[in-house]
């Protein structure tokens, strides 16, 4: 048992794995199928085992409701001749129809009270015997019968036995029936039959119902389970390609199952982990994007610090050196004619590095934020006043000017730091401006801001060059920017002081000259002294 056990086991597991290797679908059509085919098997099975024990039980009790019956009836009701009177007969008769049985009733005296050949299997006339007892044999198929000391009411004797001119099998009960009704204390011998070939019928017939009802419930739970697996199946379908989308980072995806029950629950469960996760992926995104901003803001940082190292190092070694060379000078003891001009060179020197010292303190001080002292002025009076104060020094190389305005020009801003730009601008553009050039100033006032332009004639910045000119001591010209001694660090600082005003600026270059423009909003935003 042991082996075949084992085997079972085997062959069972190897089924289930491939089992599980087909698709749900698959799955549920085979289960669904498996299990209606089983449950029509086993009633083929249960009726073809139990049916007949089960029908035979059943006629039994009935045989013995129906002797019940009759031991309540007055058997004494006869006729002259000891037959069973009309009345008595057609109660009988009533209970043999209802049954499908047949009914003999016999006296104490073996003479026959009721017998209806016409009704029933025929078991024979009693005509045909010697004796009432020799027919009563012939039914039971017994040699002898003790008709006084058995087959009492309470104790009736059962039999099975074949008719065999008919080749019919009768299930037949056999009791003695007292009779205490009527003043009569006798008792009467009763004989049940009931054929037995209809329970072969009927199962027989069944069988074949249930082979039919097979053929067709194969057919429908075919169809239905194909369509509630499609039903069952299509949901999760949806669900595995809601995963599939979210495992790509596509995390936009919704299910649309309205149903409740656990797929329903596992379809708003993924909607609510892909709505947390696109949110939280958002945010991390922007959070990455601004840690971006910052790396690169930084390495930005970290290249302008060494530049503006390298640019300081730069602008102070000429200044250094010259000093150095004049302060050997001075120790060699040179005429007083020639000290005199050594002390200036190095003092003239000096008050260069402490412009440059003061220009780089301006800068700091403007990319780390300081306070504005904010009034309300027209930006086209303070270019016009700074163009005319600077006319002069136009003038000693023959720069010819020209200023004019359209609009509301009313800002509020700090007056001294925009004074700063405007003179910064005026001053690059002049060192920028070759003799009998021209110098241009244009102020245009917008809905809401007001735009500067500062136009010199002259040679063109190169388009490589035009966003960087405003970063700490870059010049396009580094030759040409020492001869008029500038450090690189104006443009830098106007830069930086309209990114406090919340402005804009730009360079760009034109047919015979190059436009430095500006704009500043009309209302401040941002801080104040």
């Amino acid at each position: 048992m042991n082996p075949i056990f084992a085997y079972l086991k085997k062959a069972f597991h190897k089924l289930a794995v491939k089992a599980n290797n087909l698709p749900i679908r698959m799955r549920l059509f085979l289960v669904t199928f498996g299990v209606i085919l089983l449950f029509l098997f086993m009633i083929f099975v249960s009726n073809s085992l139990f049916l007949g024990p089960y029908y035979n039980q059943m006629k039994e009790r009935k045989l013995s409701d129906a002797l019940s019956t009759i031991s309540e009836l007055d058997l004494s009701d006869t006729d002259d001749d000891g037959r069973a009177s009309d009345s008595l007969f057609m109660q009988l008769k009533s209970i043999e129809e209802s049954g499908n049985i047949q009914i003999i009733i016999m006296s104490e005296n073996k003479k026959i009270v009721y017998y209806d050949s016409e009704y029933g299997a025929s078991v024979g006339r009693p005509e045909r015997f010697n004796s009432a007892k020799q027919w009563i044999d012939s039914i039971f198929q017994l040699e002898s019968t003790d008709y006084t000391g058995s087959g009492t009411l309470s104790d009736p004797q059962i039999s099975k036995r074949r008719n065999f001119k008919t080749n019919v099998d009768y299930l037949s009960f056999y009791a003695v029936v007292p009779n205490h009704r009527g003043g009569d204390s006798a008792f009467y011998y009763a004989i049940l039959n009931t054929p037995l070939p209809a329970i072969d019928d009927a199962i027989s017939i069944f069988n074949d119902f249930v082979l039919m009802l097979c053929a067709v419930a194969m057919i429908v739970s075919g169809l239905v389970s194909v369509v509630l697996s499609s039903h069952f199946v299509q949901p999760i379908l949806k669900i595995n390609d809601a995963t599939k989308r979210m495992a790509d980072l596509d995390f936009s995806v919704r299910l649309k199952i309205k149903s409740k029950d656990e797929l329903g629950q596992l379809a708003e469960s993924i909607n609510y982990l892909a709505g947390q996760l696109e949110s939280k992926i958002s945010e991390l995104s922007v959070a990455n994007e601004q840690l971006t901003r910052d790396i690169q803001e930084k390495e930005k940082i970290d290249i302008m610090r060494r530049e503006l190292i390298s640019n300081v190092s730069h602008e102070l070694k000429t200044p250094l050196a010259i000093i150095m060379g004049y302060c050997e000078g001075l120790q060699l003891n040179i005429n007083d004619e020639e000290k005199d001009y050594y002390c200036s060179v190095i003092a003239d020197e000096a008050v260069k590095m402490n412009a440059l010292a003061a220009r780089l303190l301006n800068v700091a001080e403007l990319e780390f934020g300081t306070y504005l002292d904010i009034t309300d002025f027209s930006l086209a009076e303070l270019a016009e006043e700074r163009l005319k104060t600077m006319s002069y020094i136009f003038a000693e190389h023959d720069i010819t000017t020209q200023f004019k305005s359209s609009g509301t020009s009313v800002i509020q801003a700090d007056y001294g730091r925009i004074e700063e730009v405007i003179n910064n601008l005026l001053s690059n553009a002049q060192h920028h401006t070759p003799d009998g050039g021209h110098i241009s100033i244009e102020v245009i006032g917008k809905k809401s801001r007001v735009i500067c332009k500062i136009y010199n004639s002259g040679s063109h910045i190169p388009e490589e060059s035009l966003d960087r000119v405003w970063e700490s001591f870059y010049k396009v010209d580094k030759a040409r920017t020492r001869k008029y001694g500038g450090s690189g660090l104006g443009l830098k600082i106007v830069s930086s002081i309209l990114d406090m005003h919340g402005g804009s600026y730009k360079a760009e270059n034109t047919e015979d000259g190059v436009i430095f423009s500006f704009t500043v909003p009309k209302q401040h935003t941002g801080q104040k002294k």
